[in-house]
């Protein structure tokens, strides 16, 4: 998208939902990663335990990466269909006139994972 658009509520809404679903997954892979820094350094873990830590965020961080350089108007899809995040943060963010929020399919909930697919509910489990 040009520079221009930029300043349309329509882009500033896409960019406010994209920065606060790339601030939760992150917490999402390093929250975890940085109590298990801590469990280490108090003797929990050993330096084996917090390399396969280190080893699993990594992948994690890589499968982020993936997702979050997907081409805008996907990347805004993707995480509308996260209904589990997205649902409480479209009750507090409201979307300009302008536009509409993907539709949802009863009895078809998805979810995103990490890699920035979406999967129907009966695979995300798998």
């Amino acid at each position: 998208m040009s520079r221009k658009h930029r300043l349309t509520p329509e882009w500033q809404w896409e960019q406010a939902l994209i920065d606060a679903y790339a601030d939760h997954r992150w917490h999402q892979v390093l929250d975890p990663l940085h109590e298990q820094l801590h469990r280490w350094e108090r003797g929990e873990l050993t330096h084996d335990d917090l390399d396969q830590a280190i080893h699993q965020a990594h992948k994690e961080t890589q499968r982020l990466y993936g997702l979050f350089t997907e081409r805008r108007e996907r990347l805004v899809r993707l995480i509308q269909w996260d209904q589990e995040w997205f649902t409480p943060w479209l009750a507090e963010h409201s979307p300009p006139p302008t536009v509409s929020p993907v539709p949802r399919f009863v009895g078809q909930e998805a979810d995103v994972d990490t890699a920035g697919e979406s999967r129907g509910q009966e695979h995300a489990n798998e």
